[in-house]
């Protein structure tokens, strides 16, 4: 757990009122997914500052809110998985009449449900560097049998779906299955793999928490990440590409907590990043797809014909979004993950 969330935890344990220690919109979020100059418009116009708290991965997240409800967060990032389980828990407010969401492509309004908004969207792929990577992965199966100047660094991410998809993916399986042997079989696969990989951290975070991060040449990431990578490094020699066979989506949408006592200000927030001119900057500056179907006509072409941020789905039938997984799946693949993290770590 990083030193941000035990500082909250500390915060809940103790019982302090959050909002003594940090007023304005405390917000818990993907690192580098709201733009500077988005912030800095909001607080000018509106004389409300935010609060910016960032996790690492879904599953982390996820765990810190099951293990409390009193989290003082006001606005939460989450998967549209996670949206829709949290709000059968009453979790969130309802936000299914917020003005500003007729902006938004009628298909994310859905995939997000009532009680949170569309964010980004991207695909699930692989972020690589220019001088260390001559030839990207085409297919998942490069991915996962890299030529020998690659082995030791590589990439990976701690997640329920992710972890396992390289492989499940390279052989024609369903990135969300739920039958024993399919998993057994990535998972073998995967410890297979394990010498080759440097790290299961996010590449985001790695590259911040590590002063050895030139280690890293590709990773398994999201579309966007290429762009927060090379705004880090001030080069373009990240890329991003999504391996050719069936894509799959992630969705980012944004909740307000039940328990929040800035229900009007998180609203006003919400209506603010929906707005067509502001989410078209948010997402220039982020480098990622916005669902806003406004905001689209207010982009240049060049942008959203990049195909390393707008994923082409105009086919859908080849493309899979994260869906909702039975508890025993979880288990299972909470189990092996956390097997293949610790068979990565005892490593010399």
């Amino acid at each position: 757990m990083n030193k941000q969330l035990a500082r909250i935890l500390i915060l809940i344990l103790v019982g302090l009122p959050f909002s003594a220690i940090s007023a304005g919109l405390n917000i818990y979020l993907w690192e580098d997914t709201l733009s500077n100059k988005v912030i800095s418009d909001w607080e000018r116009k509106f004389n409300y500052p935010l609060n910016l708290f960032h996790f690492d991965n879904d599953d982390e997240r996820s765990l810190l809110m099951l293990k409390s409800l009193q989290l003082p967060f006001d606005i939460i990032v989450l998967d549209n998985v996670s949206a829709h389980i949290f709000a059968r828990q009453d979790t969130f407010e309802d936000l299914s009449s917020l003005k500003n969401r007729q902006y938004i492509d009628p298909r994310w309004n859905k995939i997000c449900g009532t009680h949170a908004i569309p964010y980004f969207w991207g695909s699930v792929g692989i972020v690589y560097r220019k001088n260390k990577v001559s030839s990207p992965p085409q297919t998942w199966s490069d991915f996962i049998n890299p030529p020998p100047e690659l082995k030791g660094h590589i990439g990976m991410i701690q997640d329920s779906v992710e972890t396992l998809l390289p492989f499940l993916y390279a052989h024609h399986l369903s990135p969300i299955t739920d039958t024993l042997s399919e998993l057994k079989a990535a998972y073998q696969a995967m410890t297979e793999l394990s010498p080759d990989i440097l790290t299961y951290e996010y590449a985001l975070s790695y590259v911040r928490s590590h002063k050895n991060n030139d280690n890293l040449y590709m990773a398994l990431g999201y579309s966007g990440d290429q762009s927060s990578l090379n705004r880090y490094f001030q080069n373009n020699n990240w890329k991003f590409v999504t391996p050719a066979g069936p894509q799959f989506l992630w969705v980012d949408c944004m909740a307000i907590n039940s328990n929040s006592e800035n229900k009007k200000a998180a609203k006003d927030f919400l209506n603010y990043l929906m707005q067509p001119d502001i989410a078209a900057q948010n997402a220039l500056d982020i480098g990622a797809a916005t669902p806003n179907k406004a905001a689209l006509k207010l982009l240049p072409p060049s942008f959203i014909h990049d195909k390393s941020i707008f994923p082409p789905i105009n086919k859908m039938k080849n493309t899979m979004i994260d869906s909702e997984l039975s508890p025993l799946n979880l288990n299972i693949r909470a189990k092996i993950i956390n097997s293949l993290i610790n068979q990565h770590e005892a490593q010399p």
